[in-house]
């Protein structure tokens, strides 16, 4: 089963299988997403999850604090969708 990401930034909406994460789904689909590790280790990839629902896999607490997870924020490199999403990019990573 897949969803849908609107990337706010470009106004691009992408197909994104519930397994994968929102970062490798966008730069697969040609989204010039901003990243450097993604490894969830350096922030690049920083986003706002503005509607929808994600899981986050393990990343770098030095990478996304308790306080911005609490204020809706994500790593696009460690998020699933897990229904559809709209996520505006923070970060500005390098590729």
């Amino acid at each position: 089963m897949g969803f849908r990401v609107l990337v706010a930034n470009t106004g691009t909406t992408i197909d994104c299988a519930a397994d994968q994460r929102i970062l490798h789904a966008a730069v697969g689909a040609g989204v010039d997403y901003p990243y450097q590790c993604a490894t969830g280790n350096c922030a690049a990839c920083i986003s706002e999850l503005r509607a929808g629902e994600v899981s986050m896999l393990p990343y770098s607490d030095n990478a996304l604090s308790v306080a911005q997870v609490a204020e809706g924020k994500i790593l696009a490199c460690r998020a699933r969708p897990l229904s559809d999403v709209e996520v505006v990019w923070l970060g500005r990573g390098r590729k």
